[in-house]
């Protein structure tokens, strides 16, 4: 049993077993829904997963290489991670990868890439800004040469607790968000990079960056960088080609709210 996405564009098929296979089948095609890859995609990666009743089979088929976790909630967010690590590999040398959450204006598909360090909101941020624009994605962004960005409306990685490691995979429209289709065409308009400070509501500083602090800055945010053709030249030219970026302060995700609606 099997089932093939579409991350970052590109067609990644999930393997499943184990006497839960089914419901772990069921539970994967309600939360990536939006990407369920078409009939005839070619398939650049497998990842392959088990979930059982018995704790045995499950040590076994890690020690196999593949994914399993006793709870299912643990293991489809073991699964989302292979996932988005298979799919950044295969693009790898193709498009310049962000780690970032966008979301793109509906009307005129004008994105905004989102730039944060792991574990520091930027699920939040997609869900909180998301409403009424489209749900590009919440992990990473993947853009082509013509400045446009590669729809991924994979499921939103939601804390168990602030404190926890634990997330649950969310589908964008549960919370709703509507994905961002796959055809939809969305040019990159700006790239903020983002530092949460404590501040009262409404606390915004914006600080624009030149050309090579903002490669600068942006180069730690970066997957599969040095795999591209003349990196950096690669990367000013994307910069060039949305008038830079910007270095953000804020204190609550809904204080980002006007920079994404001055980037429609």
């Amino acid at each position: 049993m099997s089932l093939t996405v579409l991350a970052l564009g590109v067609g990644v098929t999930v393997d499943v077993g184990g006497d839960r296979a089914q419901e772990l089948h069921a539970a994967l095609a309600g939360r990536w829904a939006p990407c369920v890859a078409p009939p005839g995609t070619d398939v650049v990666a497998r990842v392959g997963a088990v979930l059982d009743s018995d704790p045995a089979v499950g040590a076994a088929a890690e020690a196999d290489g593949l994914a399993s976790r006793p709870r299912l909630d643990d293991l489809l967010q073991v699964i989302t991670r292979e996932v988005t690590v298979a799919a950044i590999d295969a693009m790898g040398g193709d498009h310049v990868l962000l780690h970032a959450a966008c979301l793109a204006d509906r009307d005129t598909g004008r994105a905004t890439a989102l730039v944060a360090s792991g574990g520091t909101g930027k699920t939040t941020l997609a869900r909180t800004l998301g409403p009424g624009r489209w749900y590009v994605t919440d992990e990473t962004v993947a853009v082509r040469s013509d400045g446009t960005v590669v729809p991924y409306p994979k499921p939103l990685s939601l804390r168990r607790s602030p404190a926890s490691d634990h997330k649950d995979e969310t589908s964008p429209r549960s919370l709703g968000l509507d994905p961002a289709p796959a055809a939809a065409r969305l040019p990159l308009a700006q790239v903020l990079l983002l530092e949460r400070e404590d501040g009262p509501p409404g606390h915004l500083h914006v600080s624009p960056l030149g050309t090579l602090d903002a490669i600068d800055a942006l180069v730690p945010h970066t997957s599969h960088l040095l795999d591209l053709d003349e990196p950096l030249h690669r990367l000013a030219a994307l910069l060039e080609r949305i008038g830079g970026a910007a270095r953000v302060s804020y204190s609550e995700a809904a204080d980002l709210a006007p920079l994404l609606e001055a980037a429609t």
